[in-house]
């Protein structure tokens, strides 16, 4: 565990800086074209539909025999059982299926399953919720996702301005966009349903990442005070070697608040766990193989112009 103790550790960081940024970019680019293809699978929230919570009577009454009840009947159907430790003797599934009305989607739902469990009544089936989200309103909350990112991203650029300077914030800017990026990918790959819980993990992810960032860039800031006219390289490989131990052991904790979250919370707390876990990794590498090798560059390009 050498490498938990900042006097152990003796990377040569700089010296990956060009491997590790070609490999960003490809796996970046890669990720942003999973974006348009095969698309992002977004949920009621930003396309559009209608959200039920259908309770059953029938303790028999599974999730699959739910489904082919509904299958053919609703479009971009997903059923989920709901687990109520209040209402042990009633079995409940929330269901979302996309439609251009509230009255088509709630009476196609209210015939397929008059179908095949009989009409609705305490007895036998009763409907607990009935939500829905009109394409135009999806559309905007689609919108306001995407701005709220973009803002984030603004906002923590000039903070680092004013934080730091110029050369700093080109490095951080890079690195959110990587991080929300890959992350984007990812969820893409995993066909994790894009909902406002997401978004917030996304927003998450980029406070975190950033967090970490400032950390080693206010060690380079310090150890350039300390070595004024040094080489840049190992002044980076300094302050790299002595916060990797805080790097790592922040990464270990949260990934850990993780598992735990994604193993004991519900459906919606999972997919916000299992986003984090990764986008933490992701975090993690960006701290040190895209924030500060962009600052590297930043910093030498503006050195050479005031040259």
């Amino acid at each position: 565990m050498e490498f938990l103790n900042p006097k152990a550790t003796n990377i040569q960081f700089t010296k990956y800086f060009k491997p590790m940024g070609i490999f960003a970019i490809v796996i970046t680019v890669l990720s942003l074209l999973s974006i348009v293809f095969p698309g992002v699978n977004y949920g009621i929230d930003f396309r559009g539909g209608i959200e039920a919570k259908i309770g059953f009577a029938d303790g028999n009454v599974d999730t699959a025999t739910v489904r082919k009840a509904l299958e053919g009947k609703l479009e971009s159907l997903s059923v989920i059982k709901f687990e109520d430790a209040n209402k042990k003797n009633l079995n409940e599934y929330l269901i979302t299926a996309q439609g251009e009305s509230k009255e088509a989607v709630s009476d196609a739902l209210s015939d397929a399953l008059k179908t095949t469990f009989g009409a609705a009544s305490s007895s036998t089936w009763t409907v607990e919720k009935l939500d829905f989200v009109g394409p135009k309103a999806g559309s905007e909350l689609r919108k306001s996702a995407i701005l709220s990112l973009f803002y984030t991203c603004i906002l923590i650029t000039l903070f680092l301005i004013f934080r730091f300077d110029i050369r700093y914030s080109p490095g951080a800017l890079i690195s959110i966009f990587h991080d929300l990026a890959l992350t984007m990918g990812f969820i893409v790959l995993m066909r994790i349903e894009f909902s406002v819980t997401v978004v917030a993990a996304l927003l998450t992810l980029a406070g975190y990442s950033i967090n970490d960032t400032v950390v080693i860039f206010d060690r380079i800031r310090e150890t350039e005070g300390k070595n004024k006219g040094g080489d840049k390289s190992r002044i980076i490989d300094s302050a790299l070697n002595e916060t990797l131990s805080r790097t790592l052991l922040t990464a270990l904790a949260t990934l850990g608040s993780c598992l735990v979250l994604y193993f004991v919370g519900t459906s919606e707390i999972k997919d916000f766990a299992l986003i984090l876990f990764f986008g933490i990794i992701v975090g993690t590498f960006s701290s040190l193989f895209v924030s500060t090798p962009m600052y590297f560059y930043t910093d030498r390009y503006m050195s050479r112009s005031k040259g």
